[in-house]
């Protein structure tokens, strides 16, 4: 290979003989040797710098393992100014390794990380000796023992012994781990919160194992609670201590702020889409925090307001009151196909829906897996009040005396229902390497307190995976179920073109369910799969996908999604989906362009579908 160093001013090198990464670091070596740039370029000075350059390119190739290297090298001049040095290097035989023994003793020998680390070891007996690989691999290993909250580990021994006669050489390294350090004291400061408000945050407690995770968690969770406008968290060792311990010491500047963000885009599913955030964080010295948003999107030209109040408990660590309000403004279709294969619905009747839903709730926050995973828990009552006005469309002459027609068409529900919510996260890394779990459920039992009387039961269940294998594979799956026990309507009626079966649930349409869409069946329209467009009962979906990294920030996907929101689990109709897709993983955040094939519709049609934001979110 040849490759030549940069211009200068008054030597440049020419390296052949041998590849990267032996070049580079050759050129790395020699580089700095120079004439100066008004140095008279005598025979004598041109010739110590060729000497020294051989020299040190026969030291610049050991660290790959060849001791035995050979260098030729001659100079020529480049008119009256420059001089080129031309190195010729013949490496010879590489030293191989003999023996090799790895090992991990003290108290976290038995740490996965480390296990894995020491079994994973790069260069074994039999190999070319890698001194770079060496010395990298040592720092990882210390890094994943201090990682873990092993910080006074260190190399007991370490030692590569070379027979340079025999070109052999002997490699031994142990790491003695040493005690795990623990949480020690935790000096919140000065700050105008009340008592236990900011101490409340942690996801630890004092005499927890350390892990540099759980530290990097902790200023997230401090600066991302808003109460603080700088935040700066100091660790002190102290490793004579039983347990050794690190002291942490939090300094933050609190100061109650509004918060304003806008921001309008465009989705696939939503179409135009615009959205206004307010916060107010925090209220008082109680850490109370108010959040209002108002978003419109084309999509049913919904328009919904959300405000949200979180108040934390006194004296209960990690727990909150909420109080959630949402008003919801929505135009619908009331539609039907007579062939659940076509592609298209046949618009029936067009209508508003409104909405007002109340929740009122007690949020308890658990830390597990040393911080790892957060897992979110809400006992809540909630209040729905929900109006619909459909009218029908030219130019179906409808007929019907079945009562469940108009009911379909217009009326006003009002319920109440009590419940649970759980929510368990753990997401760790950053662009492709994002790796984690979200899994969410919930169940709520309610009856009516105003229209047509009925009761419903909702139980859901979700989960989402992502997992990263090498540095170039990942997958993600994903799958969810929701069941609703509430009345279902079979309204027959009369059109110019023969009878029509519809099926119409009796749920309020603030807890239906849909499928399709860039999160859910892909192939299919946003919210397409249900009865009669206007949502359902149940529903079932999953998703595989792989993604295969084909540069930093870009990776291709194959997946496969399979589902539908259905009333009737003796007919649920699942529809599969088939596409690929492109992903970009920009400062923004992860940006996702699928095409995907409608496998059960006439024809099979392709959609495009385009998504930002992390998967498992």
């Amino acid at each position: 290979m040849l490759l030549v160093s940069p211009c200068r001013a008054d030597l440049r090198y020419v390296v052949q003989g041998v590849d990267e990464p032996l070049t580079r670091n050759i050129l790395s070596h020699v580089e700095g040797l120079s004439l100066g740039r008004h140095a008279r370029l005598s025979s004598r000075a041109v010739e110590a710098a060729l000497d020294e350059a051989i020299e040190k390119a026969a030291i610049a190739v050991r660290p790959y393992g060849y001791y035995s290297a050979s260098v030729e090298g001659r100079y020529r001049r480049e008119g009256d100014a420059d001089v080129t040095i031309e190195l010729r290097v013949n490496p010879g035989p590489p030293m191989m390794l003999r023996s090799v023994v790895v090992d991990v003793r003290g108290a976290g020998a038995d740490r996965r990380d480390l296990v894995a680390w020491r079994d994973s070891w790069p260069l074994a007996a039999g190999q070319r000796l890698d001194q770079v690989v060496w010395e990298s691999q040592k720092t990882a290993g210390l890094v994943a023992a201090r990682n873990a909250g092993y910080l006074a580990a260190e190399f007991s021994e370490h030692a590569l012994e070379l027979d340079v006669e025999n070109n052999v050489a002997d490699a031994r390294l142990v790491m003695q781990t040493g005690e795990r350090f623990v949480i020690g004291s935790i000096d919140y400061g000065e700050h105008v919160l009340a008592p236990g408000v900011v101490e409340n945050l942690a996801r630890f407690d004092p005499g927890d194992p350390y892990t540099a995770r759980l530290m990097d968690n902790f200023r997230v969770d401090l600066w991302q609670s808003g109460y603080f406008t700088d935040v700066e968290v100091r660790e002190t060792l102290v490793p004579d201590a039983v347990p050794p311990r690190v002291d942490l010491v939090v300094d933050v500047d609190t100061e109650s702020r509004n918060f304003y963000q806008g921001a309008i885009g465009f989705g696939s599913d939503t179409g135009i889409r615009t959205q206004l955030n307010y916060r107010r964080q925090p209220m008082s010295r109680r850490g109370d925090r108010l959040d209002v948003g108002i978003g419109w999107q084309e999509f049913d030209e919904e328009l919904r307001v959300v405000g949200v109040y979180r108040l934390p408990r006194r004296h209960k660590r990690r727990e909150f009151w909420m109080l959630e309000g949402t008003l919801n403004f929505e135009n619908q279709d009331l539609e039907f196909k007579r062939d659940d294969s076509d592609e298209d619905f046949i618009r029936l009747a067009n209508g508003d829906i409104e909405e007002r839903h109340f929740r009122f709730g007690r949020l308890k926050v658990y830390n597990l897996g040393a911080g790892e995973r957060q897992l979110f828990v809400t006992p809540f009552a909630q209040y729905l009040d929900s109006e619909r006005r459909f009218s029908l469309i030219e130019p179906f002459a409808v007929r019907s005396e079945h009562p469940s027609f108009d009911r379909l068409l217009r009326g006003n529900d009002s319920a109440v229902s009590v419940g649970i919510d759980v929510d368990s996260v753990a997401v760790l890394g950053r662009r492709f390497e994002t790796r984690g779990s979200r899994d969410r459920a919930w169940a709520f039992t309610g009856d009516s307190v105003a229209g047509d009387a009925f009761d419903f039961t909702q139980v859901y269940l979700s989960t989402r995976r992502s997992y990263i294998v090498g540095s170039r594979f990942k997958f993600l799956l994903r799958a969810e179920v929701g069941y609703t026990d509430a009345k279902v309507d079979a309204v027959s009626i009369d059109t110019p073109e023969g009878p029509l079966e519809l099926s119409a649930t009796r749920l309020p349409n603030f807890y239906r369910f849909r499928a399709g869409g860039s999160a859910s069946v892909r192939g299919y329209g946003f919210e397409q799969l249900s009865n009669n467009n206007i949502g359902s009962n149940n529903i079932v979906t999953a998703s595989t996908e792989v993604e295969f990294r084909f540069r930093p920030a870009w990776s291709a996907a194959l997946f496969a999604d399979i589902g539908n929101a259905f009333n009737d689990w003796d007919d649920p109709d699942l529809k599969l989906g088939l596409g690929l897709g492109i992903r970009w993983y920009s400062i923004a955040g992860p940006i996702r362009i699928d095409i995907a094939r409608a496998m059960d519709f006439d024809g099979k049609p392709w959609r495009l579908h385009f998504t930002m934001g992390t998967p498992l979110l």
